[in-house]
């Protein structure tokens, strides 16, 4: 990491702010390809029980057995040694999510992520999430907000007095091709699209080992076809156990 200027200032910016914005890390081409592909994913009604969300906001989980040029994100040297700094080296890629954006979406409710199950939200950064731009983000078709320095109130849910269109909410807007690489515990929200456009990220999440993903309701597990065909850096980000199913992975929660 010393070696790279570049990197080190993303990581002392994640420190600081919360976040961090990498421009460029894949071709333009490939991230609007990655795009259009997953509109048709949506649009196809036997990927329908992965989806979630409303015909404005959604989200298609197990983008990593859907399209193999995920994991030229998902295994980013850039943002891998990343997430490595904070999570450890042993970090791991546990899901990849279509997230499209329609016209006339209204601002998502402002959030941090997987920490809904701490007693006490650890001091220690538990994830570190990414949204990879297959569109360009602008301010009109709803581009990521972020509340820079929240990672550091330990809160699970945002105070009410920072509202969906709070002036502590900052836009992260870039060319298709870049990436947005956040701490769990950052306040953010999906902004409201008010463009004739679609906007479509690519949300990959990264987690350290002791991390138990049950919690994450709509994870779905690599398949062991997806992984036989993966490279070895890519098996190596992805370490759980293999299954067609969430039912086959992930432990069931009495709710206690």
């Amino acid at each position: 990491m010393n070696a790279n200027p570049e990197l080190a200032e993303a990581v002392e910016h994640i420190d600081a702010y919360g976040y961090c914005l990498l421009e460029d890390r894949i071709p333009e081409d490939l991230a609007r390809s990655l795009g259009r592909r997953c509109l048709e994913l949506h649009a196809d009604s036997k990927w329908q029980p992965s989806i979630i969300g409303d015909p404005h906001y959604q989200t298609l989980f197990g983008m990593l057995n859907l399209d193999d040029r995920v994991w030229t994100c998902a295994a980013h040297r850039d943002v891998v040694a990343i997430a490595g700094h904070f999570l450890g080296p042993s970090c791991r890629v546990v899901e990849a999510c279509s997230k499209p954006t329609w016209p006339g979406a209204p601002a998502q409710e402002l959030h941090v992520d997987s920490a809904s199950q701490f007693n006490e939200v650890p001091d220690v950064p538990w994830m570190i999430n990414t949204v990879w731009m297959l569109t360009d983000f602008t301010v009109e078709n709803g581009a990521t907000g972020v509340v820079p320095l929240s990672h550091r109130s330990r809160l699970k849910r945002p105070p009410p007095e920072i509202t969906p269109d709070s002036t502590l909410i900052t836009p992260i807007t870039g060319r298709a091709g870049s990436v947005i690489l956040w701490h769990g515990g950052l306040l953010h929200l999906a902004r409201p699209n008010t463009s004739d456009q679609i906007r479509v990220g690519l949300n990959i999440a990264y987690y350290p080992r002791w991390f138990n993903n049950w919690i994450e309701g709509g994870h779905q597990p690599v398949w062991p076809e997806t992984y036989a065909r993966m490279p070895e850096s890519m098996q190596q980000l992805c370490p759980g156990r293999l299954g067609r199913t969430r039912d086959d992975v992930y432990e069931r929660t009495t709710g206690g």
